[in-house]
């Protein structure tokens, strides 16, 4: 275990993850503790701005809309097996949720415990992920994930 002299540092978040296809918000598609697997999590706060101008062409106006949370998780597939761990190398359909748990508690855009999902929502996979395989190491999964504080995400509704 790591120790500092002189002030603190935090290191990682652990966490649990569980995604869930777009269809069904009950059965699970993936489930992996993250916290023995975790590379990272990366927190952003995003939202569409438009600036209004005068007609000299000077900002009057700052109009802030689509308030918005993105999370990137990388992690180590991992199980009891190898055979597990390919299992847990697995994105689900666009639309799908993940659900995480035990992360510390930040707070980003005004979202008080941003990224445990009991606190603050559902996180929604949008696609974009990827899994990567090397021949000279661990195999690395990445998912794109978004929150957006007006949306209590459950099942997709198909249209």
């Amino acid at each position: 275990m790591a120790n500092t002299q002189g002030v603190a540092y935090v290191f990682g978040s652990p966490a649990t993850i569980t995604l869930f296809n777009a269809a069904d918000s009950t059965t699970t598609i993936f489930t992996g503790v993250t916290s023995t697997a975790n590379e990272g999590f990366d927190l952003s706060h995003e939202c569409d701005t438009e600036e209004v101008k005068n007609t000299s062409g000077e900002v009057v106006g700052h109009i802030v809309s689509n308030n918005r949370l993105s999370l990137n998780v990388n992690c180590i597939p991992s199980g009891s097996t190898a055979a597990n761990a390919l299992i847990t190398s697995f994105l689900a359909d666009g639309n799908g949720t993940a659900v995480i748990a035990g992360a510390k508690e930040v707070t980003c855009g005004g979202v008080a415990n941003a990224i445990n999902t009991a606190a603050s929502g559902k996180w929604i996979y949008a696609g974009g992920g990827s899994v990567k395989f090397t021949n000279a190491g661990k195999a690395m999964v990445t998912l794109p994930l978004k929150k957006y504080p007006s949306i209590t995400a459950g099942t997709a509704l198909a249209l």
